[in-house]
């Protein structure tokens, strides 16, 4: 099959410009893309080390890291010095006993347990300056085998790393990538292809670019897992995932995690030992642990969030990175970096105490900025350093985190623009039609595979106007099922906040992806919603919306939040959203939930900043959804929130707790009747009563879902009701089962509630 979609083919064009590679050589990588093993630096050497330690019998010790790359580099030369005969053994370090790379602590254990002739390390060692010395002085040779970034000073042995400087023409392997360079060096091309699969799944899991040879070694192992023909404990583990068809996402998010899972958790020996079993019941058994490590990681990592997500209700939107230290399990750090590094846009190190006193830390980065080279200029302050530009490991004493902190923070600023952290949204690679929701063009796309690192799936950009949405199912309610104007459906995750925005007539442009699903032997296309970016907003036909959230704001704004000294009253609300986005990129956010409202945006010429999202990073946004804002963790990283009208005095007091809010003097009529009588009240009662099971998102879609069940009562005035209820404790809403809870209370009068007497 070719690519034949104009589009792809642009896109190709565009991505391989000035790379002298041709689009035909990019979709069918070969083995003539394999480059020479013995152009990498010291190649010849290492092998001669190596190939006479076999040959005279000697004790060699592969020596590889604890996350997948290392343990797939370990597996590889294991198996292939096994092979030729060799006296070999593996040792992994524990991250907890032994700490990263080539440790001294562990080369007591190491000398005691294994007594190794050669030590061969994989996927580190490049900066074990100290650690090398002190094997010499005991009579242990070694060669470094690694991937990462060489510091000033290289250890005295010999070194194979990419990234010394050589003939080779290619610096970015794995370490994976570089165990099987010296396999096709020791032995041949052909021998080398047979760890092809090991290798693909630690090149897609190490996130090195997917170009050049790391391409063509992630395609033809792909190739190879999907063949039928890797080794007997791949096709395990797929059979336990129930993969039929390994893609690169398969890799990134099932196998690699699990992987990573012992290393991070317990001890990632006992991958190495699954990935070179071939006993079934072994298998099973050593499978079963892998399956217990990643429970335990999934668990310690929502502990962790939970947790981090406290920390983050300190932080300053204005600083260019995020840098937290907390008690969290030393093994789910650099999971926690990643994920506030995506959510915040900015470079994030997450620190966690040692047993030893010093603060371990992971941290991610963003394009924008090379972490690994401003830390390098920091080294005086650290304990441990290492990494590469996207990812880097850091140990300090937490006597000097604070300075850590402001220097790395002012290094950032000095070398990095500001818009550089701004999030934008409505960049895609290829606008596709309805028609192209088909198999066919999602097997074209997907000759573009493996994606990863300088390989990203392109954006796919689907426009809309009014859509229809349904939740997925009545038990998992934040969920929908989207259905566009000729009927596709689009499956959207967590999308209940968006709903308004996407049953609106604004005409939207839809990030989405396209995948397959296998169902009984039948496989079809899905396609999931990734983002919305708004085009030409559009809330007519809303005001109910507008009214609902204007209620339920109140309902908060009663209870014990009388922070006025935050609370600001302005007579010209343009004026302020003009002046606060002059004066900064980041902390203001502006609340537009209505026709009026979008239309005085407009005049400030600031339809840029339209959003039907917040953004944890705090850069200025104009939230456009009639629902308004309704949780205090949606606006983590904003200073100042600018309500464009209000309904009811004091409305948004609840928000004052955490920024500055400002509403106009002026208020709105309402758009709608709302009843005060005692015998709508009692009807409204009744209809809750009847619908206790129903499932909701939050107070105001239940509101909206039983106005469905009755013709005579409003959406708003359902709401009135609902609030008045839940405020003289005659009802609650069970926000994690998603349902009305009747209570037992004792009689009180409606007058009693301060949200009844605050509608005229």
């Amino acid at each position: 099959m070719k690519v034949t979609d104009k589009r792809i083919l642009e896109f190709l064009e565009k991505k391989l410009e000035g790379k002298g590679i041709d689009i035909e050589r990019f979709l069918q990588p070969s083995m003539a893309d394999f480059r020479d093993a013995y152009k990498l630096k010291n190649m010849t050497a290492a092998v001669q080390k190596i190939q006479t330690a076999i040959n005279e019998h000697k004790k060699i010790l592969v020596y590889g890291d604890y996350d997948s790359d290392g343990i797939c580099a370990s597996t590889i030369l294991y198996l292939f010095f096994k092979s030729k005969g060799a006296n070999v053994d593996v040792f992994i370090p524990s991250r907890f006993e032994n700490g990263y790379g080539l440790s001294i602590e562990a080369l007591e254990e190491i000398q005691f347990e294994y007594n190794p002739d050669l030590i061969v390390t994989v996927d580190l060692g490049i900066t074990a300056v100290e650690e090398v010395e002190i094997l010499k002085q005991e009579g242990i040779d070694i060669v470094i085998t690694d991937h990462h970034i060489p510091l000033e000073e290289i250890p005295d042995c010999i070194v194979v790393d990419p990234k010394l400087e050589s003939d080779y023409g290619f610096d970015a392997l794995c370490g994976a990538g570089v165990a099987m360079k010296l396999v096709e060096a020791m032995a041949d091309r052909d021998e080398a292809n047979k760890y092809l699969d090991i290798c693909a799944i630690a090149t897609i899991g190490d996130i090195v670019p997917l170009v050049d040879e790391n391409r063509a070694i992630a395609k033809l192992g792909i190739d190879i897992i999907n063949s039928g023909k890797a080794r007997k404990s791949i096709n395990f583990m797929l059979k336990k995932l129930e993969i039929e068809k390994i893609t690169s996402t398969d890799v990134s998010f099932k196998i690699v995690p699990r992987l990573n899972a012992c290393g991070r958790m317990d001890n990632a020996i006992k991958v190495f030992e699954f990935l070179i079993e071939t006993n079934d019941d072994l298998l099973e058994e050593k499978y079963a642990e892998i399956e217990s490590d990643n429970t335990l990681r999934l668990a310690s990592i929502d502990k962790g969030n939970k947790a981090i997500n406290k920390c983050l209700e300190k932080h300053n939107s204005n600083e260019p990175s995020v840098l937290i230290q907390g008690d969290f399990h030393e093994g789910i750090i650099g999971i926690l970096a990643s994920r506030i590094c995506s959510e915040y846009g900015k470079p994030t190190i997450i620190f966690t105490k040692t047993e030893d006193g010093t603060l371990k830390g992971s941290g991610r980065s963003v394009d924008a900025v090379d972490l690994h080279h401003i830390i390098s200029g920091m080294t005086d302050m650290l304990v441990n350093f290492g990494g590469h530009k996207m990812a880097v490991g850091v140990e300090l004493v937490p006597e000097v985190f604070e300075e850590f902190k402001n220097l790395l923070n002012q290094k950032i600023i000095e070398e990095t623009n500001e818009d550089a952290f701004i999030i934008k949204n409505a960049t895609y690679d290829i606008k596709l039609t309805e028609d192209d929701l088909t198999e066919t063009f999602f097997r074209e796309l997907s000759m573009l595979e493996p994606f990863g690192c300088e390989n990203e799936k392109p954006v796919l950009m689907l426009e809309q106007s009014k859509m229809n949405a349904e939740p997925i199912s009545e038990k998992v309610f934040k969920h929908y099922r989207l259905f566009t104007e000729k009927n596709n459906a689009i499956v959207a995750f967590n999308a209940y906040k968006n709903i308004p925005i996407l049953k609106s007539n604004s005409e939207k442009l839809l990030t989405v992806e396209l995948g397959e699903n296998t169902f009984r032997g039948k496989t079809s296309l899905s396609v999931t919603l990734k983002n919305i970016t708004l085009k030409t907003p559009d809330l007519d036909g809303f005001e109910n919306d507008d009214l609902l959230s204007s209620l339920y704001n109140n309902y908060y704004s009663i209870f014990d939040f009388n922070n006025k000294e935050n609370y600001h009253l302005t007579d010209n609300i343009v004026e302020e959203i003009k002046n606060k986005f002059a004066e900064s990129k980041t902390g203001t956010l502006v609340v537009c939930s209505n026709n009026d409202d979008i239309s005085q945006i407009k005049q400030l010429g600031l339809e840029e900043y339209f959003s039907t999202k917040t953004y944890k990073n705090g850069q200025n946004t104009i939230l456009v959804n009639p629902r308004g804002v309704y949780e205090l963790s949606d606006i983590i990283g904003y200073k100042n929130i600018i309500f464009m009208h209000k309904y009811f005095n004091e409305e948004h007091l609840y928000f004052s707790q955490k920024l500055n809010v400002y509403e106009p003097t002026q208020k709105l009529s309402m758009s709608a009747e709302i009843s005060k009588d005692r015998d709508v009240f009692a009807r409204v009662y009744k209809l809750a009563n009847n619908f206790t099971s129903l499932k909701a998102n939050d107070v105001l879609d239940l509101a909206s879902k039983l106005s469905l069940k009755s013709a005579e009562i409003s959406a708003p005035q359902i709401l009135f009701g609902l609030i008045v209820f839940m405020e003289l404790n005659f009802l609650e809403f069970d926000e994690i089962l998603g349902n009305l809870v009747i209570l037992k209370a004792k009689k009180m009068e409606l007058a009693s509630s301060k949200v009844y007497n605050s509608v005229e």
